[in-house]
């Protein structure tokens, strides 16, 4: 009597290749960050707000704090529409693929760690650049992410003109953060007011969709 036997597989022949759970894990990870970003702003000490008139500067010391919560929320937002819009495109997933998101979510993890030393020891030039590092390492891994797909063949067949805007849109990014940190040298305020103001660009869409002629 003659048995069939199923073909053998290698483990990573086989692994990380459910697209549906990277984005589930993705979208985890990202609202966990959001919301460790509100621990950041504390309610002043009862002891601090005893009449009315304290109210007022009791929450103008709160400023740096709130700022930073915007800043950071608009950086994961930010990235996560990058990311969204690579997976819209993608056809299927490996191993190798998976594990550039895993690293891409592992700074993704690291952006409420770097907010806080941000808003905690401003305006020290190092904390802003610390969060401008945070920020260029998540570009690259996304970008990695997606050359890998597009290298490997993981990508839908219309994915051309979508990856080349993709693209352009991450390195125009990394090219205004690092004019930003560059700004601290001469000013740090300056530099985190440019920081804010690219990243307001591109949650709103005001300027950056017609640089890049999306």
């Amino acid at each position: 009597m003659s048995s069939s036997h199923a073909p053998s597989l290698a483990y990573t022949e086989v692994a990380g290749q459910s697209l549906r759970r990277i984005e589930s894990l993705s979208d985890g990870v990202f609202s966990i960050a959001m919301t460790l970003l509100v621990l950041n702003l504390r309610v002043p000490a009862a002891a601090l707000v005893r009449t009315e008139a304290d109210v007022g500067p009791a929450l103008r010391a709160l400023l740096p704090s709130v700022g930073g919560y915007v800043l950071g929320f608009l950086s994961l937002g930010i990235f996560w529409v990058c990311q969204s819009t690579q997976f819209t495109y993608l056809a299927r997933s490996d191993r190798r693929l998976a594990w550039w998101h895993i690293a891409f979510l592992l700074v993704v993890g690291l952006l409420p760690f770097s907010t806080a030393f941000l808003t905690t020891h401003f305006p020290l030039r190092g904390a802003v650049l610390v969060y401008w590092a945070n920020l260029l390492l998540l570009g690259a891994a996304l970008l990695g992410s997606y050359r890998y797909a597009r290298h490997h063949g993981l990508l839908l067949p219309e994915h051309a003109a979508v990856g080349r805007a993709l693209v352009r849109r991450l390195g125009l990014m990394q090219v205004q953060y690092a004019a930003a940190a560059g700004l601290c040298f001469i000013s740090v305020p300056a530099g985190a007011g440019l920081l804010l103001l690219v990243q307001l660009n591109y949650a709103l869409g005001l300027v950056a969709d017609r640089w890049l002629g999306d």
